[in-house]
C-alpha cells in the first residue's frame, strides 16, 4: 500500500498509498467497486472503514496536489530543469503535461500561501479546519492580497476567517475579505480580524435587512431574467466588468442550484476561462448520475 502520507504535519494514516497511481489501484477493481449500502446497521463495518479510508485518500490528494504542483513547477521554472528537453518553460508544460502556461503560472502564484497556512500552528483545532477546507480555490482568492502585501497578511485573513467562521469559510468569503480588507489592517493581526469582524457582520445586516419577496413577484422576476439574460447579454456583460459578472453568475448558479436541490461545485479549469461545474443531486438516495458542464467565461 506504500507509505503513509502526512500532508501538513497532521496524523498519519497508516498504510496510505503515496501516489495518485496507487490511490486509485486501492479503491479496486472497477466492475467490482460496491454500488449500494452494504450494511443496514448506523456504523461503518470494518470493510466500509477500509474503503473510506482508501476513498477519502484519493480525494485529500486531489485536494492538495495544486500546493506540490505549483511548487515543483517554480522550481522547474527557475532552475531551468526543462533544458535538457525544451527551450522553454512555456513548451515543457505544455508538450510535457498538457497544461497552458497561464494555469501553471497560476498554480505557482498559490503555493506559498498555501504552504504557509498548512505549516502555520495557531492552536484551538484551527489548523485541523485549515487541513479540512484549504483548496486552490480559498489560495487563488488570496493571491491577490499576497502578491500586493505579503503571504503572512494572507494569514491573518485566512486564519480570522476561520477563527469566527470555522467550517464555513467559502472561496466567495474569503474573496470578500480580501477585496474589503482596508490597508490600514494589512499584516497586523489584530486589526485584521477586527477588519474580517467587520466584513461579516456587514453580510448579516445585508441578509436581515433583505426583505421577504413576494412569491407572484418572485416568479415574474424568474421569467424576466430568464428572457433578458440570455448567451449574448452575460458575454457583452463579461467583456464589461468580467471579474464582478463571474462572481454573480456563480452566486446566482448557487442559490438555483440549492433551491433545486442539485450539488454545485466550481473547478477552474486550465486556461482560466472556463469554470468546471461538477453537478450531482444533493439526496444521497437520488440514482441521479452527477454530470460535468462548462459554463463559458464563468
Amino acid at each position: 500500500m506504500g507509505k503513509a502520507i502526512n500532508v501538513g504535519g497532521g496524523p498519519a494514516a497508516p498504510g496510505r498509498p503515496d501516489n495518485a497511481i496507487q490511490l486509485a489501484r486501492a479503491l479496486g477493481d472497477s466492475a467490482k467497486l460496491p454500488t449500494k449500502q452494504l450494511t443496514d446497521t448506523p456504523a461503518l463495518i470494518a470493510q466500509e472503514q477500509d474503503m473510506l479510508v482508501k476513498c477519502e485518500s484519493a480525494i485529500e490528494n486531489l485536494r492538495f496536489a495544486f500546493w506540490a504542483a505549483g511548487k515543483a513547477l517554480q522550481v522547474v521554472r527557475d532552475a531551468r530543469l526543462y533544458r535538457a528537453e525544451f527551450e522553454t518553460f512555456e513548451e515543457y508544460t505544455q508538450a510535457k503535461w498538457d497544461i497552458t502556461p497561464q494555469y501553471a503560472g497560476k498554480l505557482i502564484r498559490t503555493w506559498r500561501v498555501a504552504e504557509a497556512l498548512f505549516q502555520a500552528r495557531p492552536g484551538g483545532g484551527l489548523e485541523t479546519i485549515v487541513s479540512k477546507k484549504l483548496g486552490y480555490g480559498h489560495a487563488w482568492a488570496l493571491t491577490p492580497l499576497v502578491e500586493e502585501y505579503s503571504v503572512q497578511a494572507a494569514v491573518y485573513l485566512y486564519m480570522g476567517l476561520v477563527k469566527i467562521k470555522g467550517a464555513g469559510v467559502t472561496a466567495a468569503l474569503v474573496q470578500g475579505a480580501v477585496e474589503t480588507l482596508p490597508k490600514a489592517a494589512v499584516g497586523h493581526k489584530t486589526k485584521t480580524e477586527e477588519a474580517v469582524l467587520a466584513y461579516l457582520a456587514s453580510l448579516e445586516d445585508e441578509t436581515r435587512s433583505t426583505p421577504a419577496a413576494d412569491p407572484a413577484k418572485a416568479v415574474r422576476a424568474l421569467a424576466k431574467a430568464a428572457k433578458t439574460f440570455d448567451a449574448g447579454t452575460i458575454q457583452a456583460a463579461l467583456e464589461h466588468d468580467p471579474k464582478r459578472v463571474r462572481t454573480a453568475v456563480k452566486s446566482l448558479i448557487e442559490a438555483l442550484s440549492s433551491a433545486s436541490g442539485v450539488k454545485v461545485t466550481f473547478t477552474e479549469d486550465s486556461d482560466a476561462e472556463a469554470t468546471e461545474l461538477e453537478v450531482g443531486a444533493e439526496d444521497a438516495n437520488d440514482d441521479t448520475e452527477s454530470e460535468t458542464v462548462a459554463a463559458s467565461a464563468v
